[in-house]
């Protein structure tokens, strides 16, 4: 494909999967994340790793990729719910491919975020901003985060913290909807169930997901119900997702992350290209096709301190691959695998054999 634009600029927490969907339709792009691993570097013109994507960090990889490249476009993903600033910087001297920093911040306020909810009738767990008088059963969460990174189950010794709310625990299945809208209507492109894990970094972290191949047509109904108040609501366009918990047939929503998920690690057709087109083309959305085959997608963490000593000859079906020389901390990513089958049963017996021959090679 002919990108309509020179080079794109991919801003993320890692950066390799859009980085990967950029090159697999032909469009060249740039890259500042926190990793800058093997594959990045394979998929971007140019790579430059930084310690966080705080604003200070983020103004000298431009520094730098300025000096060889010409951008004028980006695209971002996860990585900056605690770096604002950042995202209205680059606003202001680039275009944004994504949704703005107002509309952005709006979402991460959570007070009116679930206000917003109840005001249309939208279930989702009892939330507090203010310590609970009975913390059996509670979660404490940050005002502003992404992946799970801070979810623990509340105690009543906690220390109090400015920058954390409340939110009653809700037993059922954490899931999350995958959706591409124009700021007025929208398209859903698949359903997931997510993977959580317990970690030094949450008791709730985001580990993975796999593909709903089938949902009931009243879940359905609700999905639609609730992105039909919410899109126009908050002006939401491009690529997002929505994390919800599925509990006897009720949808409860969590949250909205307004950029593109983990979720697009199963899909492989040209939603870059759906993506660039609603900021740059006519906004249509058109047909998208839904996953036909069970997939699922699981980040790999490290269960204790270690360094990549060697060089690996990692297989074709892993991801987020660490250069040699590479040191990871406990509970801190080493890569992610993919994995597919015809039902999810046979998907995860085969993550599983994976990560036991990952466990080998480390």
């Amino acid at each position: 494909m002919k990108s309509p634009i020179d080079n794109i600029l991919i801003v993320a927490n890692s950066g390799r999967l859009l980085a990967q969907l950029a090159n697999n339709e032909g469009i060249s792009c740039l890259v500042i994340d926190c990793f800058a691993d093997s594959d990045t570097q394979q998929y971007a013109l140019q790579s430059i790793a930084v310690d966080s994507l705080a604003l200070i960090n983020v103004k000298q990889a431009l520094s730098c990729l300025k000096k060889q490249h010409h951008f004028s476009h980006i695209i971002y993903g996860s990585g900056l719910e605690n770096q604002l600033p950042t995202l209205q910087y680059l606003e202001k001297i680039f275009t944004i491919l994504g949704n703005s920093s107002s509309v952005f911040s709006t979402i991460q306020n959570k007070s009116n975020f679930f206000l917003q909810l109840k005001n249309f009738g939208i279930r989702h767990p009892e939330v507090s901003f203010y310590t609970p008088d009975k913390p059996h059963n509670w979660l404490i969460k940050p005002l502003k985060g992404e992946g799970g990174v801070g979810v623990k189950r509340y105690i009543e010794s906690a220390e109090k913290l400015d920058d954390c709310y409340w939110q009653k625990y809700c037993e059922g299945f954490a899931k999350s909807v995958l959706f591409v809208a124009n700021g007025e209507d929208y398209q859903i492109m698949g359903v997931h169930q997510q993977y959580i894990s317990q970690s030094v970094y949450g008791d709730f972290l985001f580990s993975g997901l796999i593909n709903q191949l089938e949902i009931n047509k009243e879940l359905q109904q609700q999905l639609n119900d609730i992105l039909t108040d919410l899109v126009p609501e908050f002006a939401l366009k491009g690529i997002n997702s929505l994390d919800f918990i599925e509990s006897d047939g009720q949808c409860f929503v969590l949250e909205i992350n307004p950029r593109p998920s983990a979720s697009l690690n199963l899909y492989s057709s040209n939603l870059f290209s759906v993506h660039i087109n609603i900021f740059l083309g006519d906004g249509e959305l058109n047909s998208i096709n839904r996953l036909s085959s069970c997939q699922a997608y699981k980040i790999i963490f490290a269960e204790e301190d270690m360094t990549l000593e060697h060089a690996i000859d990692w297989p074709g079906w892993v991801s987020d691959r660490p250069q040699k020389g590479a040191i990871i901390h406990t509970g801190m990513p080493i890569c992610s695998i993919i994995a597919d089958g015809q039902n999810e049963r046979q998907v995860e017996d085969l993550l599983q054999a994976r990560q036991q021959t990952l466990i080998k090679l480390f």
